[in-house]
């Protein structure tokens, strides 16, 4: 019997935080999701997760902090954080329609994908109250 190899997706995702709340983004007619994208091929996690979030956002970070990775589904996430200042605006770009900050309370109120669902579920400390 030959074993299934599943191949996974690897995907950088952004916890980005201001003034205690978490920065989500969503593309036109989607749900809600936290900032990031696929991995591209010879760029490392935190290459991806940089630029990513200055495609989706226009918001520039120097000071990511990788927390883990985390396998939902079929996607390797690699778990980024940043604390940006409260003058960084987030602005809508690349496929992102667009950006909303939210408190941590609230997520649970808000139309999430479900791979934000998931994460949010493994309960993270960047995400916990």
């Amino acid at each position: 019997m030959t074993a299934k190899i599943r191949k996974l997706k690897a995907r950088a995702t952004i916890i980005c935080l201001r003034s205690g709340k978490i920065l989500l983004v969503r593309k036109k007619g989607g749900r809600w999701n936290f900032p990031g994208g696929a991995i591209e091929a010879g760029e490392s996690p935190g290459e991806a997760a940089s630029r990513e979030m200055f495609e989706e956002t226009c918001i520039g970070c120097a000071g990511m902090v990788e927390l883990c990775s985390l396998e939902v589904g079929r996607v390797l996430h690699y778990i980024f954080t940043t604390q940006v200042a409260d003058e960084d605006k987030a602005i809508a770009g690349h496929e992102i329609a667009a950006c909303k900050w939210v408190r941590q309370e609230q997520l649970h109120q808000i139309l999430l994908k479900p791979m934000a669902t998931a994460l949010i579920s493994r309960r993270l400390p960047a995400l916990s109250r």
